[in-house]
């Protein structure tokens, strides 16, 4: 699973520099004064490379298995990062309509990011409250 999330993040970072190559050479010419659609658009752009050095860095992260939980935490926190990235790069193509009030897969994206690295930060704090313990 955790080259699964490498090379993922390594996918994604490509996906950073072409949506980035869209914007530059397609989009803006045309959105010129949208400014709200620009804003929209750059955001989504950044969070793709947020989530996808998210990937990456989630490579060499190793949850210590003190626990039984650890082995689902892990799991579920890679999995988390994968969907994260890919309703990303669906917000990219949704989600600059002008209408801010309608970003529900950027929310999307941004929560299971963030989810994801609690999941890592519970099983840290659990892994130490048990060190204590002991």
């Amino acid at each position: 699973m955790k080259k699964i999330n490498l090379y993922f993040g390594l996918a994604l970072f490509v996906g950073f520099l072409a949506t980035g190559y869209y914007m530059a050479e397609y989009f803006k010419p045309e959105h010129l004064d949208n400014h709200v659609m620009r804003m929209q658009i750059r955001a989504n752009h950044i969070y793709i490379l947020f989530i996808s050095l998210l990937n990456i860095v989630s490579f060499k992260c190793d949850l210590k298995m003190n626990h039984k939980l650890s082995k689902h935490l892990n799991i579920l926190f890679r999995m988390l990062m994968l969907i994260a990235g890919i309703i990303a790069v669906v917000a990219f193509l949704k989600e600059h309509t002008g209408n801010l009030g309608v970003r529900s897969w950027t929310l999307s994206a941004v929560i299971l990011s963030v989810v994801s690295v609690g999941i890592v930060l519970i099983n840290e704090l659990t892994n130490f409250v048990m060190e204590k313990k002991s």
